[in-house]
């Protein structure tokens, strides 16, 4: 503490203190406050009974972190109505103990409405069983006039959105609601819509009775939309949105959606079977620079359905900077077929990130698939699976189907924009060397290689796989990085 910031003060209060002279209760209040901010809201609470002194002194407090639910709801709302000074954060939890009732929950929250000027965030993971699905089971949110976030996770009660007449959210940056139900989302919508002029992140999870959703916001920037179960109709009309994730949301079947985001760059949509197709409405997304992270069972049974919504996102895009794209292995393939020629194009790329989990197999085929659509790549990620422990995955055995692909290893490849190449999770079997060799025999242009070992490698089997990197990559000039055990430089 610089001198003059009440640091002297509080030295020589501690030391008259150390002497039997109670000298702290002399302080100004805000420097009584800066000695219990470093403690529990629970503990600051109980200084109370220090004296008639330290009554109030809590109250000063411009965070408070409240560990359970309160037992006596009018008390604490009393508790916050009386607090002094303006709370940049107040948090609420159930981790406690104790199931969350309702009716109890919306006593306290005008008081604490009145009193967040920065964040609040409300944790139920226990609810009554007094809570029912009918007008007891709903938690009265007021209005937050002066707060920048709420997060408010309820354990499946339902959420009343306050009523225009009470005002708006004036301030409100960040809004995150979770495991909530609505009588009518439209309320919802209509808040979002009208009420909220500075919303820039609006996040939506396990939440239910969502069958239909608008989201209509000039100000949206992020949105993130998971596990709402079961909505037939989404509308999205977000001119700023620059970020949206819509995780299973969507009915299998005949579902609507329609998302103009004209400003979009980030796209991530993982879907439940049948969830893309010609009812669903992307708009134009000329910035769009990344999908996420799809995936693409390499064996399985023909005309996957899950494989052929992939492949159908994927056809919806001419050019995107950079793709995530798992190649799935399930550990028994050979009553299977091989699927890779499904997947017969791709969007032109920039970068991507190639994540393999072969559960033993040979993954060469199905890489170089992907790889020969990915020509004009300048960055290439190849994600191996890490492993949990120091133990070699189990090998597929002799006679398995994945060794009768076998036209990578001799097909003509050239990268001829390909400059960097980062491997993760790096083991040296003798399938992986096959690969990384034939990959740098194409790479003509690289100017950049970074190779990070799975965590089951040794600092010696390290070394000796570091010099036969050195001596497959045969572009001179090439910077390698190599490390491993925690990023630890070979």
């Amino acid at each position: 503490m610089e001198p003059g910031g009440g640091g002297g003060q509080i030295a020589a209060a501690v030391s008259g203190s150390a002497a039997g002279v109670d000298r702290l209760s002399a302080l100004p209040d805000d420097l009584l406050a800066q000695i219990l901010r470093p403690l529990g809201t629970p503990d600051a609470v109980r200084t109370s009974l220090v004296s008639q002194r330290w009554r109030r002194v809590w109250s000063l407090l411009p965070e408070l972190r409240v560990p359970s639910l309160p037992g006596d709801p009018i008390r604490f709302r009393d508790a916050l109505a009386a607090h002094q000074v303006r709370l940049r954060f107040l948090q609420v939890l159930s981790t406690g103990g104790g199931a969350a009732d309702p009716k109890s929950i919306s006593i306290w929250l005008p008081a604490a409405a009145a009193r967040v000027s920065g964040n609040f965030a409300l944790v139920v993971n226990q609810i009554s069983p007094a809570a029912e699905e009918g007008r007891d089971g709903i938690v009265d949110l007021p209005c937050f006039q002066d707060a920048t976030g709420i997060m408010i996770r309820l354990g499946h009660l339902g959420l009343a959105v306050p009523p225009p007449a009470t005002g708006v959210f004036a301030r409100l940056v960040s809004l995150r609601l979770e495991c909530v139900w609505f009588d009518d989302p439209s309320e919802l919508e209509d808040t979002i819509a009208s009420r909220c002029p500075c919303l820039q992140h609006f996040r939506l999870c396990h939440s239910l009775r969502m069958y239909t959703l608008t989201v209509s916001s000039k100000t949206l920037l992020k949105m993130e939309l998971e596990e709402l179960q079961g909505v037939w109709e989404l509308i999205v009309d977000t001119p700023e949105l620059r970020e949206l994730i819509v995780s299973r949301c969507l009915l299998d079947d005949d579902p609507i959606a329609v998302i103009t985001a004209p400003r979009l760059e980030s796209l991530e949509w993982k879907y439940s079977a049948g969830e893309i197709d010609e009812s669903v409405e992307l708009g134009e997304m000329p910035h769009l620079r990344s999908l996420g992270k799809l995936a693409f069972f390499v064996y399985g049974l023909h005309d996957l359905s899950y494989n052929r919504t992939t492949v159908q996102f994927l056809q919806r895009f001419r050019a995107i900077e950079t793709l995530k794209l798992m190649l799935g292995y399930l550990p028994e393939i050979n009553i299977f077929q091989y699927l890779m020629e499904e997947m017969n194009v791709l969007p032109d790329l920039a970068i991507l990130h190639l994540m393999v989990d072969p559960n033993g197999h040979a993954f060469g085929a199905g890489t170089f698939h992907v790889l020969k659509m990915c020509t004009r790549i300048r960055k290439l990620i190849l994600e191996l699976s890490g492993s949990s422990d120091l133990e070699e995955p189990n090998a597929c055995g002799t006679g398995c189907i994945c060794e009768q692909q076998t036209n990578w290893q001799t097909e003509e490849f050239l990268f001829a924009r390909l400059q960097e190449v980062e491997i993760q999770n790096f083991r040296g079997s003798d399938h992986e060397d096959s690969v990384v060799k034939r990959l740098f025999e194409s790479a003509t242009a690289m100017r950049k290689l970074k190779v990070t070992f799975d965590v089951s490698v040794t600092e010696s089997k390290a070394r000796e796989l570091c010099h036969m990197f050195e001596s497959i990559v045969t572009t001179p000039g090439v910077c390698m990085d190599f490390r491993y055990r925690n990023h630890t430089k070979v």
